[in-house]
Formats: C-alpha cells, structure tokens, sequence
C-alpha cells in the first residue's frame, strides 16, 4: 500500500484521496502492479466498511453488522488477498474454511478470514441453535478441536489487576 501511495508522492495510503486514486488506476497499475490496485481497493472500503460497523453496533443492528462482516471477509478473499499464498495454491485451508462457513450458515452468521491472514484462522459468528452442526461440520473436514467456540462479554476490556 505503501507502493500505491508513493504513486501520489504520499508515504501512507490513508492520505491518498479514494477518488484520485480510482481516477488515475492505471497510473497505479503501470508504476507499481495490479495486486497494489487491489489491496488499495480494500483498504479504502475496509475503513468505510468498519466504520458502518461501529454504527451498526452502536444502533443494536447486528443483521447490518454480520452482513458487513462478510462483506470485509469477501473483500479480504478478492481485493487484500490474503487468504491463501500464490507460493502453495494447492492448499487453500483458510479459502476451504470459508466456503464451509457459507455453506452451513447460508446466510444466518457471519464469517470472515481473521488476523494476518495466511495462518489459517477465520472468525465465525455462528447462531447459538446451529453450534453444534457448525463445530460438528467444521471439526470433520479440519479435525476435532479445530473449532474454538467464544462468548463475548456484554462490556468492554477490563484491568483484572
């Protein structure tokens, strides 16, 4: 990203306008190359996407949030490119793990590759009443203790000590 901004005479992309930006892509493409277009692409929606994030919790609308949330993941897959590496298409633990998600939940949760990416960890927000088909599914094609089920507490971080 840093690449993409230079192209502007910026160091960091957050001071690069979205629409110059869009306006001039093939600038971007020539001077630096196509997955640069793609993971400036995903950081400008990801930064509106999180925002329209914080709004939806903050109004207890937590059907916008999970669409959101597998929107970001969509966007992850397709334009940041994160989830598999070129160097071993052949395994594609992370891409696997997500399809399941959306094949089991169609619609009722919301999943989303999670961290850096290319370790193998996915967030899922799985209903309560399909938790267990979910982990049942899940664990047979990556093993059993593959799936962490987490409660979230109702308030924030604490100081335990």
């Amino acid at each position: 990203m840093e690449q993409a901004a230079a192209v502007f005479g910026k160091k960091v992309l957050r001071d690069v306008d979205e629409d110059e930006f869009m306006n001039n892509i093939s600038l971007v493409r020539e001077k630096v190359n196509d997955r640069a277009v793609l993971r400036a692409m995903h950081f400008f929606a990801e930064n509106k996407r999180a925002e329209a994030e914080v709004r939806a919790l903050e109004n207890g609308d937590f059907e916008a949030f999970k669409e959101l949330v597998t929107e970001s993941g969509r966007s992850s897959y397709m334009y940041n490119q994160n989830v598999f590496t070129s160097k071993d298409v052949e395994h594609q633990n992370v891409s696997v793990a997500l399809a399941m998600c959306e094949y089991i939940l169609k619609g009722k949760g919301a999943w989303r590759v999670h961290g850096g990416g290319f370790a193998g960890t996915i967030q899922a927000f799985v209903p309560v009443d399909m938790l267990g088909e979910f982990c049942e599914k899940m664990e047979a094609v990556f093993s059993k203790g593959s799936c962490y089920v987490l409660s979230v507490r109702p308030f924030g971080g604490i100081k335990l000590f």
